[in-house]
Order: C-alpha cells, then structure tokens, then sequence
C-alpha cells in the first residue's frame, strides 16, 4: 500500500512539474539594434519586467545587434511568425504598405510634444490596421529621433543642399525631400553611409540624431545641421501567429511594451541633446537654426504632405487625414 501510495504521489509531482514548465513561455524579440544603445538597453528592461511581473512564466529572449539580420528580414520573419516580436524603425514598414511611409514625412508635426502625443495617443488607431492585415499586432510605437543634416560643408539653410549628393534612406518621402530642395538623394543602407561620405560618393546625409553620432558620422561629415526635419519612429509588434498561442494573462504582461514607449521616446530624446551638446563641447560646428532659418526650411517641405499621399495612393490619402485630425486632437 505504502509502495502505492508513494508511485501516486510522485506521479503527481511529475505531473506538476511537466505543467510548471509547459506553463513557462518564451518569446524572443528581433531589432538591429545593438543591445548597448538606448533601444537595445529599453527592450531588454521591459523584458525584465515581464519577467518579475510573471514571476519567470513569461519571458523574452532579446535578440540584438541585428543577429537575425536587417530590418526587412526580421520584419519578414514576424509577419511569417518565425520570430514572436519585431523591434524595427519605420523605414522598412513600407514593405507591408506604402501607405506606412507616411509617417516619415517632412515636418509632419508642428512640435515634439504633438508629435508624441499623436504617436502614443493615436497612431496605433490610424496605422494599426495595416500591420495587422500584414501579420504583425502593434504593441508600442518607438522613436528613433530626430533626422539631423551630416554634411562635410556648412548647411545651415536648405538652399545649401541644392546640387549636392544626399544620403537618404529607402523611402519616397525621403527622396521626395531631397528633390525639393534641389538636392540628388542617393538611397542607401546606413552601413554603406560612413564609406559613401569618405569617398565622396555623397556630400551629406540624413541620418537619426542619436544613430548617426553614435556610428561617427560627424568624424566624416562635421558639420552637424539641427535640422530635425523629420521624426523618425518605428514599431515594437507581435506576430498575429504568435498572438494567437498566447493567453490572455500573457497579452496582458506584453502591455508593458505598449506603457513603456514613451520612456524610451524620452531617453532617446535625451541622449540626442546630449550627443549634440558633447559635439559642440569637442568644437565641432553644430549649427542650432535661428526662427528664420527653421521657417526656411519648413517652407521647402510646404504641400509636401499631400504629393506624398497622393503618389503613395488612396490609403495614403486616408491616413493623412487621420493624421490631421489627430494633430489638431492634440494640439500644438
């Protein structure tokens, strides 16, 4: 009898023990992003988080330093369900629809905090439906900072771009830019940025704030333009195949990726002026615009908004005017 009751009882330990760990889930996160930047550093404490709030039955293997690959392919890989969730910039985003480009355009906001509150407050409503007709379930919107001017010649005023060679990203809000101010935008990786500039196969480059000075781009181009012409953001999402696994506890612990971007918008916010504060520090020229000048360059982006919807498509269209509505929801 006591043999009997003792194979009970180890049975429903083991039977315990298989649920513990088949309660245990671990989901793994894909960015480019190196796990030593402000990105890298914010996915991996939410991470901790979920962890501590779960008491270890939800976890997030964070996968950095593009290790998985670049933005397009890890995107891929969370729209197909090979990776759970995708930390990307919106530049690939156009993948799944151009419409998404949008987002990229010139001087889309009127101030940094209407910029954020349409980020935090709206744009899941407005862009959310897109990603998930392509798979992904946004969690959070994640800023990547503001777009400066790298330059190896002065460019305090947009004019002085005209004829020059401009690295710019993939996008056609991007090269629509560049050709307003009468500049040749030339697409490109940011990889090939450094090499491109050394060579003079480019005279400057749009690049984010914190990005650019952490790869030492003012090393080849010094002349550092706070142009912050465009608010570059991106997406931490889950992947629908992966979504659908999951509990509703577990969703519940995922949130925290949705109330904590607004942290990292402030780090990264935070470490841009505190980059460009170290460049004029070293003596390098970074040129902060006068009101005159900030309007000068606003005003080689005027109607630039509605040519980029319009080439974009009637989804774009729509989108703008979400967009709009959200603007004036949050005021200036």
């Amino acid at each position: 009898m006591k043999l009997k009751h003792m194979a009970i009882s180890c049975a429903l330990a083991l039977t315990a023990w298989g649920s513990a760990v088949q309660a245990e889930t671990t989901l793994k996160l894909a960015t480019v992003a190196p796990l030593s930047s402000p990105w890298g550093q914010w996915a991996q404490g939410v991470a901790d988080q979920i962890a501590d709030a779960s008491g270890g039955e939800l976890k997030i293997e964070v996968i950095g330093d593009a290790q998985l690959g670049d933005e397009q392919t890890i995107l891929r890989q969370g729209m197909k369900g090979r990776v759970d969730l995708v930390m990307v910039s919106n530049i690939p985003l156009s993948l799944i629809g151009q419409e998404l480009d949008l987002v990229s355009s010139p001087y889309l906001y009127d101030s940094v905090e209407q910029g954020s509150c349409v980020a935090f407050n709206h744009l899941s409503d407005i862009l959310g439906p897109s990603l998930e007709a392509s798979g992904l379930a946004p969690l959070s919107w994640m800023e990547v900072g503001n777009y400066l001017v790298f330059s190896k010649e002065a460019a305090r005023t947009p004019d002085a771009l005209a004829g020059r060679k401009v690295r710019v990203a993939a996008t056609t809000a991007d090269a629509l830019f560049a050709n307003k101010l009468g500049a040749v935008g030339v697409p490109m990786g940011t990889s090939d940025t450094i090499p491109a500039l050394q060579t003079g196969n480019v005279e400057a480059a749009f690049l984010p704030g914190v990005f650019g000075i952490a790869i030492g781009t003012h090393k080849v181009a010094p002349h550092v333009t706070v142009s912050n012409h465009t608010r570059l953001i991106g997406t931490v999402a889950l992947s629908q195949r992966s979504k659908k696994k999951l509990s509703a506890q577990e969703l519940e612990w995922l949130s925290a990726f949705t109330l904590g971007g607004t942290q990292l918008s402030n780090a990264v916010l935070g470490a841009e002026g505190a980059l460009l504060g170290k460049l004029e520090g070293a003596g390098l020229p970074v040129a902060r615009l006068t009101e005159e000048e900030v309007a000068a360059w606003r005003g080689a982006a005027d109607g630039i908004r509605t040519e980029l919807a319009e080439e974009l498509g009637p989804k774009a269209i729509a989108i703008l005017k979400e967009i709009e509505a959200a603007k004036l929801a949050c005021g200036s």
